[in-house]
């Protein structure tokens, strides 16, 4: 049983949805940075407590990612609690993105672009 069940963080919420899958609700800000992520990975490890979870992350709005957070999200450093990523959004702009973060910055982990939530946490699932 956790102890935390939300952690709120500068560019949205992070909590446990269920048993090994941890959900992201990013909200709209300007940019992404490394900063964002230095604190979502603390808030992972608090939340999570340093268990690694399938990543469940719905973008309602557009985001944009710097480069540096882009490759850094990507990197192992960044996924030592991560299992595979769902990213949900019927955002176009965004499945841009998230095609070119795929393709190009090669995440680590399993990782795919949703536009339906239950079909990624179907997905996701199949890594539990």
């Amino acid at each position: 049983m956790h102890t935390l069940d939300k952690i709120n963080i500068a560019i949205g919420r992070i909590s446990i949805q269920e048993e090994g899958i941890m959900r992201f609700d990013i909200d709209h800000v300007d940019e992404i940075t490394r900063e964002n992520l230095d604190e979502q990975f603390e808030a992972v490890k608090k939340l999570g407590e340093g268990k690694a979870f399938c990543n469940l992350v719905i973008l309602e709005k557009f985001v944009q990612v710097g480069e540096d957070a882009r490759k850094y999200a990507a990197g192992e450093e960044n996924n030592i609690y991560t299992i595979a990523d769902a990213f949900v959004t019927d955002s176009f702009a965004l499945k841009i993105v998230g095609n070119f973060y795929i393709r190009y910055d090669k995440p680590l982990r399993p990782t795919r672009l949703f536009t339906n939530e239950e079909e990624a946490l179907t997905w996701l699932r199949t890594f539990l």
